[in-house]
């Protein structure tokens, strides 16, 4: 049976509890090898205030409060133990992006480069127009610093006209200390605005930029359809690309964007497309995604391998409605959760586990009490890695008040709760819990709050 040791950050420094007398621990899009990070959050604006990281080797931690607020921390250099951000500058002229970095060893923080994003007065007079009292930044698409050396950002071509078919994109390089502005025009004729944006690391330096179009996701499309027009069967269009990483920076460099020539898909007003929202595939320059026949009700898994972009169809007939897809050492996996209501005081979940490229199945049935509840992008992680999950009571507020919870850690293998403990310090939901390998051989793991 796995053994796990719960420790609270909150112990391991005397200085976290004062540090997070106004503010709270968030987490960090970041993965690194040696430490775990936190971004430190205040809790009035949810801004980075600071960040704590522990060595897990000895589970020594260190906290450094930042000179500057930043709206959202980016990216961690571990080599050069440096972080890096942004934060909103208004000015008189410009409402400006403002990118800083911070070296954790001499604790030096300095603004890299400053990014002019709309006109102050336009961006006021735009806010008024929509009923906006309050002064709001305007909300990037996209903003990322995808490796040690270039940062991409995307956002509305805001003036001199708004337009889903306009779009500002910027290549900040690092090394250059310079950006590259370009406007992306979509032609209008064609009915394919971008509607979602993600970077696919394929290593530290390379990767993919992909690229969904069109104006509504698959449960609109099959709740709305078919369409009743020819103007709602446009709407109904999508299409996706897959840009690589260094192609797509020197094509911003050079003033030209070729996202015809990296589409790999488009979809008629007749099916609909999802995903796997994992890097892992990536890595193995092979992507996953699910085609459905709106009409037959008939659903293909599609594999794409991106060293040709070849196609390949791995399954004719499979239903992934409401299940879970992860890539990992080769095997595809889909999880899928019901609830059942069993009595007043019990439900009984099921979960089941299926290994698509392997024709493996496992099911599990859990009595869980009312009041138990749980996150579900830890719950399918924990499933996927350790063949646990955890939940949580009372309910998560809404109110985000700090209190006490009772967790408990189920096992797959039994159907039961291996441990269970009210936690010792009031949390705030949603809350961070990290899960630490501390000895594979003897199934030794750290439960980080």
């Amino acid at each position: 049976m796995m053994n796990i040791d719960v420790v609270y950050i909150q112990d391991l420094s005397s200085e976290m509890h004062n540090v997070l007398k106004n503010n709270q621990l968030g987490s960090l899009p970041i993965e690194c090898k040696n430490f775990l990070l936190r971004s430190v959050l205040k809790r009035s604006t949810y801004k980075s205030v600071g960040i704590c990281f522990i060595d897990i080797s000895n589970l020594q931690l260190k906290t450094y409060l930042f000179k500057k607020e930043l709206e959202k921390i980016i990216y961690f250099d571990e080599i050069n133990n440096t972080l890096y951000g942004y934060y909103w500058n208004i000015g008189d002229d410009y409402v400006k992006i403002t990118v800083r970095s911070i070296n954790l060893l001499n604790r030096h923080e300095k603004d890299i480069l400053e990014i002019p994003i709309v006109e102050s007065k336009l961006w006021e007079n735009h806010l008024k127009q929509e009923g906006i009292n309050n002064f709001l930044t305007p909300y990037p698409l996209f903003f990322e610093m995808v490796n040690f050396r270039y940062i991409i950002i995307i956002h509305d071509k805001f003036f001199p006209s708004n337009s889903n078919n306009k779009w500002q994109i910027y290549v900040i390089d690092l090394v250059e200390n310079k950006f590259y502005s370009y406007i992306y025009d979509n032609d209008p004729k064609k009915p394919f605005p971008i509607s979602y944006i993600r970077y696919f690391p394929v290593s530290n330096t390379d990767g993919f930029v992909f690229i969904k179009f069109g104006q509504i996701d698959a449960e609109e499309k099959e709740m709305y359809w078919p369409p009743k027009n020819s103007k709602m069967t446009q709407h109904f269009w999508e299409a996706f690309a897959f840009y690589p990483l260094n192609k797509f920076i020197e094509d911003i460099k050079n003033q030209k964007l070729f996202l015809d020539a990296y589409i790999v898909e488009r979809i008629s007003e007749n099916f609909s497309f999802r995903f796997l929202d994992d890097i892992e595939s990536i890595k193995d320059l092979c992507f996953y995604y699910i085609k459905k026949s709106i009409k037959t009700n008939l659903s293909r898994l599609i594999k794409l391998e991106l060293k040709n972009y070849t196609k390949e169809t791995m399954q004719t007939s499979i239903n992934l409605d409401n299940k879970f897809l992860h890539y990992n050492n080769g095997l595809l996996t889909a999880i899928s959760l019901s609830i059942e209501e069993i009595n007043d005081k019990q439900n009984l979940l099921r979960i089941n586990k299926e290994f698509l490229n392997g024709n493996n199945t496992k099911s599990v049935n859990i009595l869980l009490s009312k009041e138990e509840q749980f996150m579900l992008d830890i719950m399918y992680k924990y499933i996927l890695k350790h063949d646990l999950f955890l939940t949580f009571s009372p309910r998560f507020d809404y109110r985000d008040i700090p209190k006490h919870y009772k967790i408990k850690v189920y096992s797959l293998e039994s159907s039961s709760a291996f441990l269970e403990f009210i936690t010792k310090y009031p949390l705030s939901s949603p809350f961070t819990i990290t899960l630490v390998e501390k000895n594979k051989a003897n199934d030794e793991f750290l439960l980080i709050l």
